[in-house]
Order: structure tokens, then C-alpha cells, then sequence
């Protein structure tokens, strides 16, 4: 399948690259791929992480600054960015603190592509 192999090549080509997923809105996963070393409760991740994504595209539209496209959080543990792919999923990358966060994001904004192909 295109998203097993989108999500293991997200972690496979960046530095520090922990885990990925392709989800939907509703919290159920797609594909996700995780290094051996990753120690990460991705489904868990993915899941509370969509609800915050909603609610900063609540807050954008309240605003009138248009839809979200992409956050980063920066935690102690974590490097996440999450990339809007359409009204109904998302991909989220988690990296470690050391990892190449600008490879990581460039990485997830060539695969919306890939991905909305398949959709």
C-alpha cells in the first residue's frame, strides 16, 4: 500500500525521525510506521493531537486567517509537526529533540501529493 511505504520513507530519510501517521480527523489511523528504537503510543499521539489541530483551525476560521496547514509542537520528548492533507486527514511526523525538523517538514510537504493521489 502507497501509505505504508509514504510513512516508512518519512522516517527512513530524516534524521531522528520517530514515528508516522497517516489519520483521519476522527482518529483512526491509515498507515503508521515507527522506528525500532521509537518508543511512541502513536495511535494515542494521533488521536490527541487531531483534536488540537481541530481546535486551532476552530480558532484560524474565528480569525479569518484561513485554514491551518501545518503545526509544530516542540516538546522535552518530541519534535511534531502535523501537515494538513485535506478537510479529512492529516499526516504527523515525530522526530526526536535533536532531529532535522527542516527535512522532516519538507518531507511531509512533498508526500500531501503521493497521498491525495491515492485518497
Amino acid at each position: 500500500m502507497i501509505f505504508d511505504e509514504i510513512v516508512q520513507s518519512a522516517i527512513e530519510n530524516v534524521h531522528g525521525g520517530l514515528a508516522a501517521v497517516i489519520m483521519g480527523r476522527d482518529g483512526i489511523s491509515l498507515s503508521q510506521f515507527m522506528a525500532e528504537n521509537a518508543e511512541v503510543d502513536i495511535e494515542t499521539l494521533g488521536i490527541e493531537y487531531a483534536n488540537l489541530f481541530a481546535e486551532i483551525g476552530k480558532a484560524a476560521e474565528t480569525l479569518g486567517s484561513g485554514s491551518v496547514q501545518e503545526v509544530m509542537l516542540l516538546t522535552d520528548q518530541y519534535q511534531i509537526v502535523i501537515r494538513s492533507i485535506n478537510p479529512e486527514y492529516f499526516m504527523a511526523l515525530i522526530l526526536a529533540p535533536d532531529g532535522n525538523l527542516g527535512k522532516g517538514r519538507f518531507l511531509l510537504r512533498v508526500s500531501i501529493p503521493k497521498i491525495l493521489a491515492e485518497l
